[in-house]
């Protein structure tokens, strides 16, 4: 069995990343057209405004399920591991940017860090369940 040190740390690991990504859905629908100008996005039209709803509202929603689910069941170890590994190769998306794309914002590069920290933090505390 897993070590109660190392199921709280994880269990916290993925509620604090779900709530990241349920504080992002929320302040989009508070103010979509703000959100999108933080992320460098302009919307156009009916178009710009779908396509941004759908991931920094849906997805994110959907990943905050994901996180949250794997945090209240913490002993199916794969559903928090997929969850943070998403996490962990969104870090690795923003790396290739920069190496392909040049240095962004200092906002941006503070992200990249925090996701990497909390993807390899996750996964670094993942429980060994014993069958035993």
């Amino acid at each position: 069995m897993a070590s109660s040190t190392t199921t709280f740390l994880r269990r916290l690991c993925l509620v604090g990343n779900g709530l990241t990504f349920l504080l992002i859905a929320g302040y989009v629908l508070f103010d979509i057209n703000k959100a999108a100008y933080l992320y460098g996005y302009t919307l156009n039209g009916a178009d710009g405004h779908n396509e941004f709803l759908a991931v920094y509202v849906g997805f994110w929603i959907g990943l905050t399920v994901l996180f949250f689910a794997a945090a209240k069941r913490v002993d199916l170890v794969l559903m928090g591991d997929i969850a943070l590994i998403m996490v962990l190769l969104q870090a690795l998306g923003r790396l290739l940017s920069f190496l392909l794309d040049g240095k962004p914002s200092e906002r941006f590069i503070i992200v990249f860090f925090l996701e990497l920290a909390s993807a390899l933090f996750g996964l670094l505390m993942r429980p060994k369940i014993s069958t035993s």
